[in-house]
């Protein structure tokens, strides 16, 4: 009998962030009446997948975060998912383009969860052997310890890694003179427009060269630009980090790599290393303030924005088209202009100057966040594709 929902974790993503997403897919599957099974493939992952084939019959659909499973293969180089028949969403928390590999896979059952509607539009466009492409945000996640507006410590608060894209930028001298000219012309073209997708860069780009690329070619070139992603994701949050200093409040940041910005010395601010996930959700219910930079969301929001409005945090993000109509601004959020970095500061100090305003922003984005955007509600749209 298919009562059972199987919940994969192939892999560690950053922070072991996966793992916390499963528990809150296991939990709400579980309200909803059925039976879930997690299987943590980082031990004897070989004797777990060969009993899973065994039970198949018994399940309803199987989950996993960017998942290593398309790649798998069984002794006999018989591809796992050939073998396993269940319904398998494969869900990604990034771009495509960095899933190549998994995703140029053909099965009958392998399905992509998407958390941007313009990684869904590249996934159909570009792998049309996929059976279906979804899009579904990461849910919103509480903190263990919730705090009331008035007893949160911190004033402002970021959350995030950086690698400095200097040294990014420098990895590009090892690149072949033309991928190098590539990528430094998509940078250019993702700088200079903020809605720019890098799929729609590269476009632009092979057509002024007038190079003609089948649809294969062009997964493949994207997939070797990543370094362009990568480079935009830090330089933009950087630009993030030091407007914000400039508003002279009291500002926290999280995350390993902000020691190597000297621009940060001697400012109003405390750089602390790196924590772990369920750490970060409690750091995040303990501020008034939260900043987030995620370039490359043009269509989506990231789970951090979620998550600051289920902890009654005032969630200051990127403006984009998607933005604009899924949050009102200056009520459930405040909306920056990526290309206007000047005016945040102004954003900033206004709010923790006026804390009623920034607490009624604050439980107006609660109350959306826990009608909207919880895992539960997240669950309950997830069955309707198995």
């Amino acid at each position: 009998m298919k009562d059972t929902i199987l919940l994969f974790e192939s892999r560690d993503l950053c922070y072991e962030s996966n793992r916390y997403f499963t528990g809150c897919l296991e939990d709400a599957f579980e309200r909803m009446g059925y039976r879930t099974q997690v299987c943590d493939l980082s031990v004897h992952m070989e004797e777990q997948l060969e009993e899973l084939l065994l039970r198949q019959e018994t399940y309803v659909a199987a989950i996993d975060f960017n998942s290593l499973l398309p790649r798998l293969e069984l002794e006999d180089h018989t591809p796992y998912l050939q073998a396993f028949c269940v319904p398998f969403f494969n869900y990604l928390v990034d771009h495509p383009l960095y899933h190549h590999a998994a995703l140029k896979r053909s099965f009958p059952a392998y399905s992509v969860i998407c958390i941007d509607r313009c990684h869904q539009e590249y996934v159909r466009t570009c792998y049309p052997h996929i059976k279906q492409a979804v899009c579904l945000p990461l849910g919103a996640m509480q903190a263990v310890t919730e705090r009331s507006f008035g007893q949160k410590r911190l004033e402002l608060l970021f959350l995030g890694t950086y690698e400095p894209e200097r040294a990014l930028y420098e990895e590009l001298d090892e690149y072949l003179p033309a991928q190098k000219k590539e990528i430094v012309s998509l940078i250019e073209r993702m700088e200079a427009d903020a809605e720019l997708t890098q799929e729609a860069a590269l476009a632009e780009y092979l057509n002024e060269k007038n190079e003609i690329l089948d649809r294969e070619a062009f997964v493949r070139r994207l997939n070797r630009d990543y370094l362009a992603d990568k480079y935009l994701r830090n330089l933009r949050r950087k630009q993030a980090v030091l407007a914000a200093c400039r508003a002279e409040v009291p500002f926290t940041l999280y995350g390993h790599g902000w020691e190597l910005v000297k621009e940060l010395s001697g400012q109003r601010i405390c750089v602390c290393p790196g924590v772990g996930f369920a750490a970060s959700l409690q750091v995040m219910a303990d501020a008034k303030m939260l900043l987030n930079s995620t370039p490359g969301f043009h269509g989506g929001l990231h789970d951090r924005v979620y998550s600051a409005m289920i902890n009654r945090t005032a969630c200051f993000t990127e403006k984009s088209g998607f933005a604009e109509r899924v949050l009102v601004d200056k009520t459930e959020a405040v909306l920056y202009d990526p290309c206007r970095m000047d005016t945040l500061p102004e954003q900033i100090a206004s709010l923790y100057e006026n804390q009623t305003v920034l607490e009624a922003i604050a439980d107006r984005a609660y109350q959306k966040a826990h009608r909207e955007h919880t895992w539960q509600r997240r669950a309950e749209k997830l069955v309707k594709y198995f």
